[in-house]
């Protein structure tokens, strides 16, 4: 995982949802993008983060890395 994510995942669990934190983490460790669920409400910080880990991931597609 990036910097972003390990930032993002700590940032949910902060936020009290661990649940949420293992999705994205196992989203992000398949090289996957990660969606929140639209009915939980994150912090801007969150979803910034969120927003900058999926980005990590489209670029990493966009090079064909195969880590």
């Amino acid at each position: 995982m990036t910097i972003n994510q390990a930032q993002a995942v700590w940032e949910l669990c902060r936020q009290g949802l661990p649940l949420m934190a293992d999705d994205a983490e196992s989203h992000w460790n398949n090289w996957e993008t990660f969606e929140p669920d639209d009915h939980v409400r994150l912090s801007r910080e969150a979803l910034a983060l969120i927003e900058r880990s999926n980005w990590e991931v489209d670029r990493h597609a966009q090079m064909g890395r195969s880590d």
